[in-house]
């Protein structure tokens, strides 16, 4: 693909978040988080990383009291497109609302951009703004992602007319999947990288264990994700 002599990188989401939807909205994924939250009674919802705010949007229509935030403000600009509530600038490992919630929802894998030293507090956040009885519900990366991505995936396209290429490999060494989008633009070539770190769900459990009972749900999508849900204690 061609674009001008111009090149640059830029940080995670300032580049993606416009075209969040057009090139990774998952809609049988939301149906299955959907349908596993409308077997619970819950009321107020805090969802982590809600990006462009679809999931927020949905929940939101369907009556829940629901408050979406993100650490990305390119993000919540793009979910003014989706979602009409409050949403909130946040990091998911640091956090203090004075409020508690039914469930917290951290949906679309997002637990993957943690490092490994950084889901204590992601838990311990979580447990801190949960009701008793509360629910904290997660999706992150099987396992088989690791092999799925062993060799290059490559995607080429347009998105809003603008040439773009999408590469995802994972380094089996680091337990990364590493995605590389670059955005052929009139301005010149955009490039952004996002790498996300793939965990052993025994060592959540390991991790989450003081403070959640926790069921795993391993074949949430098929060889993609696993479902995670901790039952504050």
């Amino acid at each position: 693909m061609e674009g001008s002599a111009n090149s640059k990188n830029v940080s995670n989401y300032e580049m993606l978040a416009q075209y969040y939807d057009e090139l990774l909205q998952d809609e049988e994924a939301l149906s299955l988080w959907l349908k596993y939250i409308e077997k619970e009674d819950f009321k107020t919802v805090l969802e982590l990383a809600s990006g462009s705010g679809v999931m927020a949007s949905i929940l939101k229509d369907k009556g829940y009291d629901v408050t979406a935030s993100d650490i990305s403000n390119e993000m919540k600009e793009a979910s003014k497109k989706n979602f009409d509530g409050e949403y909130l600038i946040l990091n998911m490992i640091d956090y203090d609302l004075h409020k508690k919630y039914d469930l917290i929802l951290c949906i679309c894998d997002s637990i993957n951009y943690l490092y490994e030293d950084e889901l204590d507090s992601f838990f311990r956040c979580a447990y801190k703004h949960l009701n008793e009885n509360g629910r904290l519900i997660f999706d992150m990366h099987n396992l088989k992602r690791l092999e799925e991505f062993r060799e290059q995936y490559i995607e080429e396209g347009y998105v809003d007319s603008v040439p773009y290429q999408w590469t995802i490999m994972s380094d089996e060494y680091e337990n990364t999947i590493n995605e590389h989008f670059t955005f052929y633009t009139d301005e010149g070539m955009i490039q952004e990288h996002h790498s996300q770190n793939v965990f052993d769900p025994e060592m959540i459990q390991e991790k989450m264990k003081d403070l959640f009972k926790t069921e795993i749900i391993e074949d949430f999508v098929e060889d993609e994700k696993l479902l995670i849900v901790g039952y504050k204690k």
